[in-house]
């Protein structure tokens, strides 16, 4: 009979030899890959190939509210805060030393990953509208002088992380024109032959808006699945060596119920009028973005389909889950700034769940997703390959 600690060590050599998948609590107790050559082929993807990561999207992606609304008896210093992007710490695309972002999770495996967004800025732009306060625009033109001070690293704070504030996916093609010219001129990025990942989340302003007369068109199913698509062509035609992460969208129907009832810790909601979501006013908006949300995934699953059909040894569109159980949630996961953004601890969630479903085939993502801001993050092995089908 073999002796216990015989057993073990059986045991533990099994676990090594087959790289048992596991599951930490941070990213920097997962074991390295072994050193490989470079694949040609985007379905034998690992982790570690990828070399550049970008990001679309809006104010999420961009990092807004991430830590919340720190209101003090300084007017000057509410407004700083209420209008600070934590792009580092954005879930996609963030890269601030130690911080739980599918960019510093690629980054473990392969450290001279480039495009990750870095520190905190004022929002930068204003795209016709602003969700969380009115004058927002106004006050960055009346402090022009002092802002432009602020905001003149922008490329430095932003790197690849193409997000705007408040865009729609209209926006998606300006937001794609920067992020272009500037991977073309990251003199450290091989353009034609470094393996990229782009992460792309837009949509919950696209709901909002669509109870507005002038954007009801726009905000249509059959619009935004056109925006969403002509980005992901365009990036097909021009970058090479990438695949697209879809990010679905998160049902914001369901947030305003929902934190409706905590005042106390929304401290800078403002008084009811949905923080400028014109949907959020009444039960027929708040239907109408619960209908979207659902319209808008299955286009974006098109998309994700339609380039599966192609078979390209060099690109793929994959779409991840990001349906929220939202009755069951904390809220933890909101930022204080307006119950609405995710807060670092809904970052970091997030940034798991989706970095778990990298590695995990499109029918078996799970399709409704519950917090747990102990959700524990998948160690990809050797064998592990980002999926594509």
């Amino acid at each position: 009979m073999l002796k216990p600690i015989i057993i073990l060590s059986l045991v533990l050599t099994t676990l090594t030899t087959f790289n048992v998948a596991l599951n930490v609590t941070s990213i920097d107790k997962c074991p390295t890959l072994t050193p490989r050559n470079p694949p040609t082929n985007v379905n034998d993807l690992r982790v570690d190939d990828i070399k550049v990561i970008g990001a679309l999207g809006d104010s999420v992606s961009a990092g807004l509210g991430i830590k919340g609304f720190k209101k003090s008896p300084d007017i000057f210093s509410n407004l700083l805060s209420a209008i600070q992007e934590y792009r580092g710490l954005s879930y996609s695309a963030g890269g601030d030393e130690d911080a739980f972002t599918i960019a510093n999770y690629i980054k473990y495996y392969q450290p001279n990953l480039l495009g990750s967004s870095v520190g905190q800025r004022v929002v930068g732009i204003c795209n016709g509208k602003v969700y969380l306060f009115i004058f927002i625009c106004l006050t960055l033109i009346f402090f022009f002088f002092f802002f432009f001070f602020l905001a003149t690293d922008d490329a430095y704070h932003d790197q690849l992380n193409a997000a705007l504030t408040s865009a729609t996916a209209m926006n998606l093609d300006k937001e794609l024109n920067y992020l272009i010219k500037s991977m073309k001129n990251m003199r450290s990025i091989d353009f034609e032959n470094d393996w990229k990942m782009i992460n792309i989340q837009i949509g919950s302003n696209d709901m909002c808006d669509s109870c507005r007369e002038n954007s009801i068109d726009r905000a249509s199913p059959e619009r935004y699945g056109e925006y969403v698509e002509a980005a992901v062509d365009k990036i097909h035609a021009i970058i090479p060596k990438v695949i697209v992460n879809l990010i679905g969208n998160y049902n914001v129907s369901g947030v305003f119920p929902l934190t409706a009832k905590y005042e106390d810790y929304c401290v800078a909601r403002n008084d009811g009028s949905g923080n400028g979501c014109a949907c959020a006013l009444t039960q027929e908006g708040l239907d109408k973005m619960r209908k979207l949300t659902i319209a808008y995934d299955r286009k974006l699953i098109e998309i994700s389909n339609k380039y599966k059909k192609l078979n390209s040894k060099s690109f793929a569109v994959v779409y991840q889950h990001n349906r929220y159980d939202l009755p069951k949630f904390s809220m933890e996961f909101f930022s204080t700034l307006d119950c609405f953004h995710p807060s670092l601890k809904g970052h970091q969630w997030t940034s798991k769940v989706i970095w778990n479903q990298l590695f995990v085939p499109q029918s078996q993502k799970p399709n409704l997703l519950l917090f747990d801001e102990n959700e524990r993050i998948h160690c990809p092995s050797d064998s592990d390959r980002i999926i594509t089908y």
